[in-house]
């Protein structure tokens, strides 16, 4: 997979690649990596099947981008976080 400003939509900072000459300040220095994306709204634990490859300045509104090794991530919903 490769970098692209695609992977920007749905980023609250997405506003400056439409809206900025230079774009967004992240876009550069970004990297792919993979998360988990979680709601803010929803309780610990989260299951590692819902990991995503994403930039690395990826923060969509509503959501946080949760490391597959954060320790409220887990197997199955059976473990302890």
């Amino acid at each position: 997979m490769e970098k692209s400003k695609k992977m920007c939509a749905g980023c609250h900072d997405n506003f400056y690649n439409v809206n900025r000459k230079e774009g967004c300040w992240c876009f550069e220095s970004a990297t792919i990596v993979e998360r988990i994306q979680v709601g803010v709204w929803e309780p610990p634990p989260y299951k590692r099947d819902r990991v995503q490859k994403c930039l690395s300045c990826f923060r969509p509104d509503g959501y946080a981008m949760l490391k597959t090794d954060d320790c409220r991530v887990v197997e199955s919903y059976g473990e302890k976080p």
